[in-house]
């Protein structure tokens, strides 16, 4: 089922060299700097309070921005190549971690998890995911509920449309939406936008049951009636979304919704902090659901993992950072800028809007299940290949089905 490891974290990248660099070269240091893609308003003001908190333990933070994930992990591997890896790169904690860690590509940080306890500060699955062979080498700073579906209240209003609380319901509201001069649905233009939208069109169509099968790999529920019906479904969604999607940042599509030129988005947490920095009050002028009717919340732990390095004095540098990360009071400021929940269960929730709320309250219930950016790479990258197709092609919806089936069992 898996692809070599190696294959899978290195893409494509030659592992002997790897190899020769990591245990013959006596000069492997890590930089200053710190690798990621939190480039919108609220990610970055959410990620400065992490950069003060640890500038005024004395470090000095050196910024390496990108624009999505992709690009920032490529570069780091290539950076790694070259011997002079960063101090720490963003990561969605899980498998990809756990692949990196597999391949030698990072430190572990278990002295400063040790000193700190972070096993107690932790819930379960946030500490096991941060782990590898025991021992932490992520710090988790954020735990994102992915699938939601925001709403611009005042464009459903000039619709005469009430917001819809089923999966049939928001069918119906489309056209009305599309009648009265509005995008009814905003979409962007990379594959992992495409592929959430996968995510609550599966969650409406198909199912709750249905959607944690197909992401725990279930390939009798992958090769059914039901996957053909998501794929058929996201089509009928094509002709409510605006030309001008291809090739679109999320944080882009997203402002067509603040801005009031379309209704809706589905999109991970982090987009609500476009509409608090805009000033837009939530359930006054938007509102924020969980897959119309779906009742489960897809979840993804961010946080920042450590490049492999020898040199002490960097090992310590990173132990700073992640020390930083892991405040408690920081992760509270930035969770409530950004829109997320923080990762530390000992977190002050007070001030936490209805949305949130609303997270915490699924999570509590056990209506909850790991995204697929946080499972297997090579699953993942299958899922959003496909679906990334399917959507910007005439595929039927039973060909990308068969598509899905072929591309995992390959795997």
């Amino acid at each position: 089922m898996r692809k070599h490891l190696f294959e899978k974290i290195l893409s494509g990248l030659n592992i002997f060299l790897i190899l020769t660099l990591f245990f013959t070269s006596t000069n492997v240091f890590a930089g200053d700097d710190v690798v990621h893609w939190w480039v919108g308003d609220a990610e970055s003001k959410a990620l400065k309070v992490i950069v003060d908190e640890y500038e005024s333990k004395g470090g000095k933070w050196v910024d390496t921005p990108h624009n999505e994930s992709e690009a920032a992990h490529a570069s780091v591997k290539s950076r790694v190549i070259g011997g002079n890896p960063p101090a720490a790169v963003l990561m969605v904690v899980g498998s990809s971690t756990q692949e990196w860690s597999e391949g030698g590509l990072l430190n572990d940080i278990n002295s400063v998890a040790s000193r700190e306890d972070w096993d107690s500060l932790l819930p379960d699955g946030v500490a096991s995911a941060s782990k590898h062979d025991g021992k932490y080498v992520a710090a988790p700073v954020f735990l994102s509920t992915v699938n939601w579906r925001y709403t611009n209240k005042q464009v459903l209003k000039s619709a005469g449309v009430d917001e819809p609380m089923s999966w049939g319901a928001f069918m119906t509201s489309l056209p009305r939406i599309k009648q009265a001069g509005y995008i009814p649905l905003a979409v962007g233009g990379q594959d992992w936008q495409e592929t959430l939208l996968f995510d609550h069109v599966a969650l409406g169509v198909a199912g709750a049951q249905y959607f944690r099968e197909l992401l725990d790999g279930n390939m009798k529920t992958i090769d059914s009636d039901d996957t053909t019906r998501v794929f058929a479904g996201m089509r009928a969604l094509e002709p409510y979304t605006d030309a001008g999607k291809a090739g679109r940042s999320w944080a882009d599509t997203n402002n067509l919704v603040i801005t009031g030129k379309a209704a809706y988005i589905f999109m991970g947490d982090w987009a609500k902090g476009g509409f608090l920095q805009a000033s837009k009050k939530p359930g006054t002028d938007f509102s924020c659901q969980i897959s119309p009717g779906s009742g489960m919340v897809l979840t993804a732990v961010d946080g920042f993992a450590f490049p492999k390095t020898s040199s002490s004095s960097e090992m310590s540098n990173q132990g700073k950072l992640a020390s930083a990360m892991m405040n408690r009071d920081v992760q509270t400021k930035a969770a409530l800028i950004k829109g997320a929940l923080p990762a530390r269960k000992d977190a002050s929730t007070e001030g936490f809007d209805h949305c949130s709320q609303n997270a915490l309250a699924l999570l509590s219930g056990g209506s909850a299940a790991l995204h697929w950016n946080v499972r297997d790479s090579g699953f993942k990258g299958v899922l959003k290949e496909v679906v990334s197709q399917f959507w910007n092609s005439d595929m039927s919806p039973e060909n990308a089905r068969k598509a899905l089936v072929d591309g995992l069992k390959q795997l």
